[in-house]
């Protein structure tokens, strides 16, 4: 269940920020670490450290999604990113 609702909460931001669906990348990932958390509670002792953490991230993306948390990042909130110049072969950032 904690995967899911991290999985509405990213698609949410990802929409919302860029008008875009998320990349596979940020889908990847968030599953990748449900995935890893999902074994982590395979035994009995860990299982509740696992299911806080699933929790946790999931509050944490929430607060970020409404500015609750820190600072919010400036990567990917301008989308598309402007077009480089036509003398430039590998945007160097300068």
């Amino acid at each position: 269940m904690a995967w899911l609702v991290g999985e509405g909460i990213i698609i949410y931001r990802s929409v919302k920020l860029q008008k875009a669906p998320p990349g596979p990348g940020m889908l990847l990932v968030s599953s990748g670490i449900f995935v890893l958390l999902g074994l982590l509670a395979e035994s009995q002792s860990a299982r509740p450290l696992a299911v806080t953490l699933a929790w946790g991230f999931d509050i944490a993306a929430f607060m970020n999604l409404y500015g609750v948390g820190g600072p919010k990042e400036s990567a990917g909130a301008t989308w598309p990113p402007e077009q480089a110049p036509a003398n430039v072969i590998l945007p160097t950032g300068k």
